[in-house]
């Protein structure tokens, strides 16, 4: 079977439509999509040209390519639904219940769903991100005391993209230690976070699946061998049940999902900008 378009067109970003496309389209996993984004379609020259590339794209594959959008000008979003692929308005499908349930017609504001709403929110974000950052992989312990969640696992468990998230997203200032061979023998909170231990929160992983990460990373030495991150593994756990520390597994977990369970796991408050 030939691969089966899928074109995510916006006029921003289309983070929107890329989130709610690829969400639909992995409930079918037998059927393998080729996605092809385009963003900042917001003229009706660019509409033109996105439908050329659609409709090009019937002579490649046996099957219609799909398209979701997130289009607000009724003008853009009319040529792009006159392709030759099945449309999917994310947008438009919404807008007009709204407006009739709640009496008021919608500003058709192209981009508001990702502006900056609240400037002092976004400043707050990015402050996060920049703390994130800083106390990366357990360097500047000593700022700690400003994060609201740190999150502890050994090392390739996803700490620091779950880091970057939470802070980008939800503005959430986060740190994260990595849990070393020599800390995991002691079987306790290493004393460098100690004081900390009220703000832990665990990131554990499939051991086969750690490995396979880890040889793609370094390969040398016994950073990479299964029974190495057995050990680690079993270690880790065994510590966060005896030290009362919650945690997942984030082995089957996008980073979304792991940012949305520490969130409510934790009891963290998240701000969207």
């Amino acid at each position: 079977m030939k691969e089966r378009y899928a074109f995510i067109v916006s006029d921003r970003t289309g983070i929107t439509a890329q989130t709610m496309g690829q969400m639909l389209l992995s409930q079918f996993p037998p059927i393998k999509f080729k996605t092809v984004s385009l963003p900042f379609t917001d003229t009706v020259e660019k509409a033109q040209q996105a439908v050329v590339q659609i409709d090009s794209a019937v002579g490649e594959s046996a099957a219609t390519p799909l398209v979701f959008a997130t289009l607000i000008d009724d003008t853009i979003r009319q040529i792009i639904s006159r392709s030759n692929g099945v449309f999917f308005d994310m947008i438009g499908q919404f807008i007009e219940p709204l407006e009739k349930e709640l009496g008021v017609e919608s500003s058709h504001t192209i981009g508001s769903s990702h502006g900056v709403i609240d400037p002092e929110k976004y400043t707050s974000r990015i402050a996060a991100v920049n703390f994130a950052i800083r106390t990366d992989d357990g360097v500047h312990i000593g700022s700690y005391d400003q994060a609201s969640v740190v999150i502890v696992g050994v090392s390739r468990t996803g700490k620091t993209p779950t880091s970057l998230y939470l802070s980008l997203q939800f503005g959430i200032r986060v740190a994260n230690y990595p849990l070393t061979p020599a800390d995991l023998d002691t079987g306790r909170v290493p004393r460098a976070i100690e004081k900390y231990r009220d703000k832990l929160f665990g990131l554990s992983i499939d051991p086969q699946r750690l490995a396979q990460i880890r040889q793609e990373r370094f390969a040398e030495g016994s950073y990479a061998q299964l029974r190495q991150c057995q050990y680690e593994v079993s270690r880790a756990e065994a510590l966060f049940r005896k030290e009362k520390i919650p945690f997942v597994d984030a082995t089957a977990k996008s980073i979304e999902e792991l940012a949305t369970t520490i969130i409510h796991m934790a009891g963290l408050r998240r701000d969207l900008v």
